[in-house]
């Protein structure tokens, strides 16, 4: 193991003060370019990297929930090896990060291990992992030997990094300052280093070469590369002074000690002090050590309401410290560090006064947050969780906010939806003082079984000095608590659910619901009104089609006899969730799903018509005739609903513009779609995020102006809005009412509108383009077949590309509405022009699967759902099998791109959801024992994360059969799966552990 110089084996040198003065010491023999000749400084640089090269290493972190400043995601960057024996590595904090995440590092040979988060600084940019140095079996590192009295300016230096994700990199400069001041750490939401200097050079590192060792010709470690100035060659290289004092504590078994008075301090040159009266000379005399400094230390910002607030101000200059003068930064914190805990007694110079004050030191590991709050469905991801953590020093000083309240690492539509986004500071809820996480959570707890939503006093980052208030719908019932700490013995977390148990909620059924009452000009709109509730959906995680967790939106009451409720997919995108039903603005009832139509936009919903009141609610009022195409046509006069969450909605009359036919995008194949579907615009178009109601001038309702999510490898979640008449909700609501089972086919083809004058070019005659204009005098357009199965799959009997379709059982074809679903098991004839000639065939129906969702598997960061093989004919999948819906970011499966489908894990076949529960189970390691030494506080380097390698056989959307490996692991992403109780009222989520 290379020496390691710590301040008790070298004489205290200045850092920043007389480096390049001739009476410096000499930082070794060979410290001038001239004393070697070309050829002599290749062969020692040559030797450098040679021994260096071993010894640095790549570095890939997971981060698997947000944390503070850090957000989940997955990173790479550099390390080097500084005690072989003990199996030390050095590199940056913001390359560890102070969330729950896991690391590895692949070394020159491209062997890799796991590495343990050992030890990080609160504020300052070094940490240092650990690992068991048996586990390596070809690497042979060396330890970089620390010397950080070489850093000086004009010295020449190599970076050895990992750059830009390369295996390796070698970036070259000279040392052009060793006192740069760092960026203004409060500009804005993130971690910043402060209190310290940074040495430049014009070396032009990027991305990936955070945590490299900055290396002299002698392979010696005079810095740590820490990160660069944008559009600039320049980089910035953390001094290594702290980091020696901190690693040589450590190898100790001591955690290091650091105090602080929480303020941000300031260097400034001894010419802004003497313009603004500083004695130096008198300072001087008590202190020589300042006849050779350029400047001093002054009082930036201070925490809102810290000790320091109320006894320092801003621009107070610090020149002593105890008696001991603080001529930079290190000699302030040398002095911090010593009397943590303690008082300091800070000499300084206010108002052209010297004086002296005294201050309480501040522990801070005390201020450091080690915990947090997920509250979710139990397994980390960006977009399903919302994660709550105390307001740590770094944070609080970097935004000006008092360190009180608990900040918003994460959050989900639930939050977002009201304005409270990551960064917010919670200090009140319903009235109630939150002064750290201990106390929300005994607030939050205390609230999670209510119905009613919860007031949330909070203020966001860049406003911290400006509460805003906001009600937050309640917590559902399906989501968890869950506590994570940290152990700073292995720098792993451990979860602790801690959810009290859920009891029935106490709905206000007993109230009237009273809608608002129409102005006499729109009362015959007024029984539409009243039909119309408000719904909220609560997803469990984000899958398929879903890109909220937190939806909500409007639906209409189809009939209040069986409690029956029409949405679009926006409102109730999956059966995976909790429904909640608004009426009037008043009554809060539970809802849950009968049926999702696969190929239009509608959904069906159940409530228990006997838990309100007969005179509680209305039903919508349609006209019966819709049911013998009476459809709006271009021309008709509507009028469109759009509620406003209790008060008087937006009436607007105007009329139908036109009729569409919408395209089919190449959806992915687990993503929401629509087949065959006409869309309505009206010439005054409702807002475009808005759900509206179209009724004709008598009261009825026609069509619903719905939001469509147009997902694909190519549109990431673009929504389009139309109208969608109601007419084929008819058949559906009637199956329902009479507890029939839908059993929906199709003709698994694509239709688009054609002219007649283009339909006589594909062979149609001029006799049947006659023959039709007579039967359908609104319209001069028949339908055409553009995608159909391919011709192996195909008959003769089957609808082809280009077929114009003409009549269905006898009947002209003057909508899509005809061809696009069937409900009952007759066949189907129809008249068809293909190539010229007039035919009727009998085509095959494909029955269309929409199985209630009732199993989701959480393992290793995905979310897996079963797959029903919808229009699979027209994609390279199976009909059947089970399919990854999401990913979690810095999960082990987060290279898995787009929709798969899994087939094989570890050779063994996969068909269905129990198949997989019993593979996931065979890969499964025992971890018991590795949680009950982590609560123990006796997980040591030995000690490896539970976790196995496991191989995947997938299918991607594009039908090519791919493996995948990955390394699973079961302490932050253990298998759990999610199941549905029975679809009734009593429906209900449960999760377990697998």
């Amino acid at each position: 193991m290379g020496h390691l110089i710590t301040p008790s084996q070298s004489p205290r040198i200045e850092r920043f003060d007389q480096a390049s003065t001739s009476s410096s010491p000499s930082p070794g023999p060979i410290s001038s370019a001239s004393s070697f000749s070309s050829t002599t400084r290749r062969d020692k640089w040559a030797q450098v990297f040679e021994l260096a090269l071993r010894s640095v290493v790549h570095i890939t972190t997971n981060v698997h929930v947000n944390f503070d400043t850090h957000v989940a995601g997955q990173s790479t960057a550099t390390g080097f090896v500084v005690d072989a024996d003990l199996g030390i590595i050095l590199s940056n904090r913001h390359v560890m990060t102070c969330a729950p995440a896991t690391h590895s590092a692949r070394f020159e040979n491209t062997e890799s291990i796991r590495i343990m988060p050992w030890y990080y600084d609160p504020v300052f940019d070094f940490a240092f992992f650990r690992y068991n140095p048996a586990d390596l079996k070809t690497a042979t590192p060396e330890a970089i030997r620390l010397v950080p009295e070489k850093a000086t300016e004009g010295l020449e230096i190599r970076v050895l990094s990992c750059d830009s994700g390369e295996p390796i990199s070698v970036s070259s400069g000279t040392i052009a300052d060793t006192k740069r001041r760092p960026a203004c750490a409060h500009c804005c939401f993130d971690y910043h280093e402060f209190n310290t200097f940074y040495c430049v050079a014009a070396a032009g590192t990027r991305g990936g070469s955070s945590g490299a060792p900055v290396l002299d010709i002698e392979g010696d470690a005079v810095a740590l590369n820490v990160g660069g100035i944008n559009r600039t060659q320049q980089s910035l290289f953390r001094p290594l002074h702290r980091i020696v004092k901190a690693l040589e504590k450590l190898r100790q078994g001591k955690i290091p000690p650091r105090g602080t008075l929480q303020t941000m301090f300031q260097f400034v040159t001894n010419e802004h002090l003497a313009k603004i009266g500083l004695p130096l000379a008198d300072i001087q005399l008590l202190y020589p050590q300042f006849i050779a400094t350029k400047g001093m230390i002054k009082v930036d910002c201070m925490v809102p309401g810290s000790p320091a607030d109320q006894l320092l101000r801003i621009d107070d200059v610090i020149f002593a410290a105890n008696s001991y003068p603080v001529t930079d930064f290190e000699s302030l914190l040398d002095v911090l560090d010593c009397a943590a805990g303690k008082s300091v007694n800070l000499s300084l110079f206010r108002d052209k006064k010297m004086m002296t004050v005294a201050l309480p030191v501040t522990d801070l590991y005390s201020i450091t947050p080690t915990k947090l709050l997920r509250v979710g469905m139990g397994c980390p991801g960006t977009n399903a969780s919302l994660i709550f953590c105390d307001v740590s020093y770094v944070t609080a000083i970097t935004i000006q906010a008092p360190r009180a309240g608990v900040m918003v690492c994460g959050t989900n539509t639930l939050f977002s939806s009201v304005g409270i986004t990551r960064g917010s500071i919670i200090t009140r809820i319903n009235g109630k003082l939150v002064r750290d996480l201990d106390d929300f959570v005994e607030n939050i707890t205390c609230l999670c079984n209510r119905s009613i939503g919860i007031m949330v006093e909070y203020v966001v980052w860049n406003a911290p000095s400006s509460p805003k208030i906001a009600v937050v719908p309640s917590i559902p019932d399906l989501y968890t608590f869950e506590l994570m700490q940290r152990h700073a013995q292995s720098g792993y977390w451990s979860t602790t659910n801690i959810r009290p148990e859920s009891s029935i909620k106490s709905f206000s059924a007993q109230l009237c619901a009273i809608p608002v009452t129409l102005q006499p000009s729109y009362a015959k709109f007024q029984q539409m009104h009243a039909s119309i509730v408000h719904i909220t959906f609560y997803s469990m995680t984000s899958i398929g089609s879903i890109v909220s967790c937190f939806c909500k939106g409007y639906g209409y009451i189809a009939s209040k006899k069986h409690g029956i409720i029409v949405c679009d997919r926006s409102t109730v995108p999956s059966h995976a969730g909790s429904i909640s039903v608004t009426i009037a603005n008043t009554i809060v009832i539970n809802a849950w799903v009968e049926y999702i139509d696969p190929l239009s936009c509608y959904v069906y919903l159940r409530y228990n018509p006997s838990s309100i009141s007969e005179n509680a609610v209305e039903e919508a009022p349609i006209c019966q005739d819709s049911q013998l195409n009476n459809q709006l046509r271009a021309g008709d006069d509507i009028a469109f609903i759009t509620p406003a969450d209790g008060d008087m909605p937006i009436i607007c009359q105007t009329q139908v513009e036109m009729r569409t036919l919408l395209p089919l995008y190449d959806l992915d194949p687990n993503h929401e779609r629509i087949l065959n579907t006409e869309a309505l615009l009206p010439k005054e178009r409702p807002n475009h995020i808005s759900q509206s109601f179209i009724c004709d001038m008598q009261g009825n309702l026609c069509a619903m102006w719905v939001i469509h999510s147009k997902t694909g490898a190519d549109r990431d979640h673009e929504r389009i809005v139309f109208g969608v008449d109601i007419q084929q909700t008819l058949p559906v609501i009637e199956r329902i009412k009479n507890k029939q089972s839908v059993r929906l086919q199709s003709l698994n083809v694509q239709f688009a509108k054609l002219s007649l004058l283009n339909a006589c070019v594909y062979g149609l005659s001029n006799q049947r383009a006659a023959e039709f204009s007579k039967a359908v005098p609104y319209s001069r357009s028949v339908l055409v077949v553009r995608r159909a199965p391919g011709s192996d799959s195909t008959s003769d009997h089957d609808l082809q590309v280009n077929d114009v379709v003409l009549k269905a059982n006898g009947k002209w074809i003057d909508s899509v509405s005809h061809l696009a679903a069937f409900y009952d098991e007759s066949p189907v004839e129809l008249l068809v022009c293909r190539g010229g000639k007039e035919m009727t065939i009998s085509p095959t129906l494909f029955r269309v699967y929409s199985e209630p969702m009732k199993t989701l598997v959480h393992w290793s960061g995905m979310c897996i759902e079963p797959f029903n093989g919808l229009n699979h004919k027209q994609h390279k999948w199976p009909s059947e099998g089970i399919c990854i819906g999401s990913i979690s970011q810095g999960s082990p499966a987060s290279h898995i791109y787009g929709p798969q489908l899994i087939t094989h894990i570890n050779e063994q076949l996969v068909r269905n959801m129990s198949d997989l529960v019993i593979a996931i189970k065979n890969t499964k390691s025992e971890n018991e024992h590795f949680l009950d030494k982590l609560l123990n506080n006796q997980i040591g380097v030995k000690d490896a994360l539970p976790g196995a390698l496991v191989k995947l056989k997938m299918i991607n959307k594009t039908g090519v059969i791919h493996d995948f490996i990955i390394e699973t692991d079961d302490l932050y992403y253990p298998p759990s799966c999610l199941e549905l109780k029975d679809n009734d009222e009593a429906a209900g989520w449960t999760w377990k552990l697998l």
